[in-house]
């Protein structure tokens, strides 16, 4: 019987949710999968577990990052051959971001070969210009912004050459806990703007993540909609 592609999503929801469980010793409390395009999301929400709890508390915000991305990248790399099974798409590039204060996460993955989304002008320069306001101030202006993906989940905006010469060489020379503190810092910067945001997208936003990509000098911008829209 073939599946649906909700049938699809909720499997690899629960595939992955009970992987996690077995690495943790705790799942996700919730676990959104989408697919947009060449990408595919997950989105989850209250899954700090108790060793975290006590690194977080002690203000040691580095270590439980480490922790946890060691233990989600060994998951991933048993997760993403369902993923490319029940999708049928070869995932090359794996990241994810994660806000210990709101207690949710985002994992994602990506494919080499990218379509680009079909934007409405007006909207997509508004956007694009108030992403290079907020970014000049926080990070190097990036060289080129744009939006990979729309749909009314979720808004994902490429930004490339965003790293200034010293975050390069700190990169280089391995200086990770530097990088996780400032890039906490960029994403407050974001999140206090999150209102002007909303007035753009005339949508009420849950989350917003940055996905870093310090190898290739770029990064993810990720707005998750609640499901609700805003009244003018």
């Amino acid at each position: 019987m073939i599946k649906t592609t909700q049938e699809n999503m909720q499997y690899l929801s629960s595939k992955l949710s009970k992987q996690l469980k077995r690495r943790f010793g705790k799942g996700p409390e919730t676990c959104y999968v989408m697919q947009k395009g060449k990408r595919f999301y997950v989105y989850m929400r209250n899954f700090i577990i108790p060793a975290e709890e006590v690194l977080i508390n002690s203000n040691e915000l580095n270590l439980a990052t480490n922790f946890r991305s060691t233990v989600i990248n060994t998951v991933v790399k048993d997760f993403i051959p369902e993923v490319e099974k029940v999708l049928g798409n070869l995932y090359e590039y794996f990241r994810s971001d994660w806000d210990y204060e709101r207690n949710t996460g985002i994992l994602l993955f990506e494919i080499n070969d990218m379509v680009e989304e079909q934007i409405e002008v007006s909207f997509e320069k508004s956007l694009l210009k108030l992403l290079d306001e907020i970014g000049s101030k926080t990070h190097k202006k990036a060289t080129c912004l744009k939006i990979v993906s729309y749909s009314q989940n979720i808004c994902t905006i490429e930004s490339k050459g965003v790293l200034l010469q010293l975050e390069r060489f700190v990169y280089q020379k391995g200086d990770f806990d530097l990088l996780l503190h400032q890039a906490r810092e960029i994403k407050k910067e974001y999140m206090n703007c999150k209102h002007l945001f909303e007035d753009i997208f005339n949508r009420s936003i849950e989350d917003i993540f940055i996905i870093w990509d310090y190898e290739k000098d770029r990064n993810d911008i990720v707005f998750i909609f609640n499901k609700e829209y805003r009244e003018n």
